[in-house]
């Protein structure tokens, strides 16, 4: 039970503060850990988010194949998936409230990256422009996504904000 402040001895006194003082050290340590790791997971997550990117990532590859399956450019078939991509990176970000142009340019280059080297396999083998095929396609695809989230994006603010 607890005494009132006049009935408290000395000794009393400074147990309650000493167990008060340990108490708030301890809990303030095991705080300001978990806090911090919250902090470092929550700002990583709210830049780059995992689950965003692998979604960007099935949106613009499939973009990229339905690109070339169905727009008949035949000496252009890059540009056909391209044109796929930046409409997959466009319908996430018309569809996600939160910006989505980091994940988006970062699967678009993946997604184009991938796709460059596949298409241009004899000439990736055969010679040694591999590397420089496959930055090419990833610099495409990282504007392709950005540029499509960008505008999908700008869009859905749009069509939400009040005149």
């Amino acid at each position: 039970m607890p005494q009132r402040s006049d009935q408290r001895t000395r000794d009393s006194l400074a147990d309650d503060l000493t167990e008060t003082l340990q108490d708030d050290a301890t809990e303030e340590q095991s705080r300001s850990s978990s806090s911090f790791v919250e902090r470092l997971q929550h700002r990583t997550t709210s830049v780059f988010s995992p689950r965003v990117f692998f979604y960007a990532l099935v949106l613009l590859g499939g973009g990229m194949v339905a690109g070339n399956a169905f727009i008949p450019l035949p000496f252009l078939d890059s540009l056909a998936g391209l044109v796929g991509a930046f409409a997959g990176a466009f319908v996430l970000g018309l569809a996600v409230e939160r910006s989505t142009i980091l994940e988006s340019a970062a699967a678009g280059a993946v997604a184009a990256g991938l796709a460059t080297l596949l298409s241009h396999l004899t000439l990736t083998v055969a010679s040694g422009f591999g590397v420089p095929l496959a930055a090419f396609g990833a610099g495409t695809g990282l504007l392709a996504g950005a540029l499509g989230a960008y505008f999908g994006g700008d869009l859905r603010d749009g069509l939400t904000t009040d005149i």
